[in-house]
């Protein structure tokens, strides 16, 4: 049972009555449940083999930003301050390297697409990533201070609250995200991880490490071993009835459309596939070793258990971790030593041990890959054995719904600075991936003023996925 299983570990609060009961009582449902009665015809493309072609993707996304020139976009013939002090290794695939604290990944290169020119201009770690996870530039990009950018209900929806806008059906859950609420130097939290325009029923249910960083805190959704299905049948018949039996009109349809959205809740807590999906010891010793003990491994372990159960799209965040000087991606100092020592080897493990996991049970042909971060890291390294921030290139990982592996779409310049082919922008690439994961151009969220705001805020790239 997921309760004692030692890989998702109990942290406080953890599925205990209370987190049930309080379950029971969510209006908005803010872990993303979709909302039938909201959901608008959508035209979708016709003629066109790739659109919808992705029923399920993860997203790894690498906080703080991995520096390309020492992860998949090597400059060996560079001058020193430059190609740094790792090098390039061969690979499966003829012609393509990549840096030597990625061995496991240089025998997987035959399952990927590298993309070496995604580009966009913001500096700052909480608008850049908003940017990456949207697709649009946030309104304070490059603020002199993180501190001024904050996440606000006006915020555009990152990849998986427009799944679970387009997918919404009752007792789906297209949208989860962990293992944390990701945030610059812990205190600024990134924008562009809830749901913004869409509203907060389209947010991502969030499980949430324990405190140990080994495992995960079981989330709401996770029915306790003390309540029996029949019970809980009998609850949702007597929320129902007390909704119906309500004096007041207009109070009445308020309890009613509440209580039809805990019936979504309750059909999750039953959904035994979900369930089963939080107890990661019922995998093989062999397969957990295989991801790997850290917190991203189990992670991934997880996203892939999710994803089996049904979840439309997993975010897998990179958590806070230290130390100081390089808390998570963020390398401006001692970048060689963090990739050697805490950065590089869970990644590699973990990705390739993702890709072999996906690919063994049939589901790495209609699931979509994603590893990217906020932004690069610049071409100079600075005196402190570091690389700064650098969103003018970032090198990015696909693999998976028929994407060409073994392969690498467009070039950076001699200095790993710029685009020198096919350069990216983050709402080309965001729209790729909607029309990947078949939400329709046309899918609209609206403001406060009833504006609206399409899904797509660029053109999907074809030759990218094909």
């Amino acid at each position: 049972m997921a309760a004692t299983c030692p890989y998702i570990r109990r942290g406080r609060g953890s599925g205990s009555r209370r987190d049930f009961l309080a379950l029971g009582a969510l209006g908005g449902l803010a872990f993303g449940l979709p909302e039938m009665s909201r959901a608008s015809p959508a035209q979708q493309p016709r003629g066109d083999a790739t659109f919808g072609r992705a029923k399920r993707a993860v997203l790894l996304f690498l906080t703080g930003g991995p520096p390309q020139h020492d992860t998949w976009d090597m400059k060996p013939e560079a001058p020193s301050q430059i190609r740094g002090e790792l090098k390039p290794i061969r690979t499966r695939v003829a012609g393509i390297q990549i840096s030597e604290l990625f061995p496991k990944l240089a025998e997987r290169v035959d399952k990927i697409r590298i993309v070496r020119s995604v580009s966009h201009g913001d500096t700052t770690h909480t608008s850049a990533g908003y940017t990456m996870l949207t697709g649009a530039i946030h309104p304070k990009a490059n603020a002199v201070s993180a501190t001024m950018i904050h996440p606000s209900p006006d915020d555009l929806p990152p990849l998986g609250s427009w799944v679970a806008r387009a997918r919404a059906s009752g007792g789906s859950l297209p949208f989860v995200a962990l293992p944390e609420v990701i945030k610059d130097a812990n205190v600024n939290t990134f924008p562009g991880q809830e749901a913004g325009l869409l509203g907060q029923r389209y947010s991502p249910l969030r499980i949430e490490a324990n405190d140990q960083h080994d495992g995960f805190r079981l989330p709401p959704i996770v029915l306790p071993a003390d309540v029996p299905l029949a019970r809980l049948a009998d609850r949702r018949q007597l929320r129902r009835l007390l909704a119906e039996q309500g004096g007041d009109r207009e109070m009445n349809s308020a309890a009613v459309a509440l209580a039809d959205h805990s019936e979504v809740a309750m059909n999750l807590l039953a959904s035994a596939p979900l369930q089963q999906a939080f107890a990661l010891d019922r995998e093989p010793a062999r397969l957990r070793e295989a991801y790997g003990s850290h917190l991203f491994g189990q992670g991934c372990l997880l996203a892939r258990r999710l994803l089996e159960a049904g979840v439309g799209l997993v975010t897998v965040y990179w958590h806070y971790e230290g130390p100081d000087d390089s808390p998570v991606w963020d390398t401006h100092w001692n970048n060689f030593k963090h990739l050697r020592q805490r950065l590089a080897p869970p990644t590699d493990q973990a990705l390739a041990a993702l890709l072999d996991d996906l690919a063994a049970r049939g589901l790495l042909e209609d699931t979509l890959v994603i590893c990217m971060g906020e932004f690069g890291r610049t071409p100079k390294i600075n005196a402190k054995a570091g690389r700064d921030h650098w969103p003018h290139l970032q090198s990015i990982l696909l693999a998976g719904v028929g994407i060409p592996g073994g392969t690498v779409y467009g070039k950076s310049d001699r200095d790993g600075a710029y685009p020198a082919e096919n350069p990216i922008k983050p709402a080309n690439l965001t729209a790729t991936f909607l029309h990947l994961l078949g939400v329709p151009p046309d899918l609209e969220a609206h403001d406060r003023a009833d504006r609206p705001f399409r899904a797509y805020l660029g053109t999907p790239i074809t030759e990218l996925i094909t």
